[in-house]
């Protein structure tokens, strides 16, 4: 297994310095640039020529591919008509500046026979974590009529270890990679999810001051405040610890750890401890806890001295019949 890491600027120095194993179980960054599919998914103010050449850097020197994105969950409607014939010359720009992984949530471009047949031939698509394909009969249907190899599960399947065993075992000799996003963070199946991604697709379309205007109003509205009221909710989010990679070792191909336009200096320690599947990191330096709770200054290794990890793989979220996290949380804070 592998990781794939979110490119942020810096993070050359930080892999440059990374002891050659660890470096060695980097497989890509991926990354956005908004001359070629603007989106509120990039890094303000940046000098995206330099990101380029970062990249393309790192990617001479370690072998650490170039993972393009385009999986924003609005679509203008011109891509469907006028707009298409730029998205294609868009792939190959990106495929022409070193890129050979592309994520795409776009099941009409992915079904159109123009956009498969003009963009390279050896250009690997993932499809999006966006397009929340969480069983089998979901993979086996794309594979078959969307001719998709290679996939960014669900993140409910995080929490599903018997149902990404069912997919591992069907893709025997097929050519299928499978990809878990580890520690995104949200709330578990989130019924406000689909509103706060195209709130997040469609911040560009506003100036800076009504950006930062929408996503507190954002914030304030959803899991932030939820999250604040319910801290012990952080325990049922579907994320993956550091010291439970082991665990998909043998049913996925790569880890991907969430993190774009976050600092390295604030995603240093959160990498250090997946690469290193570390449990002596505060759940803090991994997931945003926004306030004070029995969850302050708790590492991964006190929730697995509870049996957490393990627990949690294969529990389904099913948190209404359930009460583990709510238990454990209480006992975090007796314990402290």
């Amino acid at each position: 297994m592998k990781f794939t890491l979110p490119y942020t600027p810096g993070i050359e120095g930080y892999i440059n310095d990374l002891e050659e194993s660890y470096r060695d179980q980097i497989n890509d960054l991926y990354f956005a640039d908004p001359a070629f599919n603007p989106s509120a998914r990039y890094l303000p103010g940046v000098d995206m020529m330099k990101v380029w050449d970062e990249l393309k850097s790192i990617s001479d020197k370690h072998n650490i591919h170039m993972h393009y994105i385009m999986n924003s969950s609005v679509w203008k409607n011109d891509v469907y008509t006028t707009g298409k014939q730029q998205i294609i010359d868009n792939v190959n720009e990106v495929y022409d500046r070193g890129c050979r992984l592309l994520t795409i949530n776009n099941m009409f471009l992915l079904r159109d026979v123009q956009f498969r047949s003009e963009i390279p031939e050896d250009l690997k698509i993932k499809v999006s974590i966006n397009n929340k394909i969480s069983s089998l009969e979901e993979v086996e249907f794309l594979y078959e009529y969307n001719a998709i190899n290679h996939f960014i599960l669900d993140r409910s399947l995080n929490r599903n270890l018997d149902e990404l065993k069912r997919i591992h075992n069907w893709r025997d000799g097929k050519g299928v990679t499978l990809t878990l996003l580890a520690q995104e963070g949200c709330l578990t199946k989130c019924p406000w999810k689909s509103t706060c991604d195209n709130m997040i697709a469609t911040f560009h379309d506003y100036d800076e001051h009504e950006v930062n205007d929408l996503k507190l109003q954002h914030s304030s509205h959803f899991c932030t405040v939820h999250y604040n009221n319910h801290p012990e909710a952080h325990l049922k989010s579907p994320w993956i610890t550091p010291t439970a990679v082991g665990i998909y070792d043998e049913v996925v191909d790569y880890i991907k750890l969430a993190g774009r336009m976050t600092p390295i200096s604030i995603l240093r320690d959160s990498i250090d401890s997946y690469l290193k599947r570390s449990g002596d990191i505060d759940i803090d330096n991994i997931l945003a806890l926004n306030t004070t709770s029995n969850l302050t200054d708790v590492s991964v290794d006190d929730l697995d001295v509870h049996g957490y990890s393990a627990k949690v793989s294969n529990c389904n979220n099913k948190c209404s019949d359930c009460n583990f996290c709510d238990v454990l949380y209480e006992k975090l804070g007796n314990d402290s």
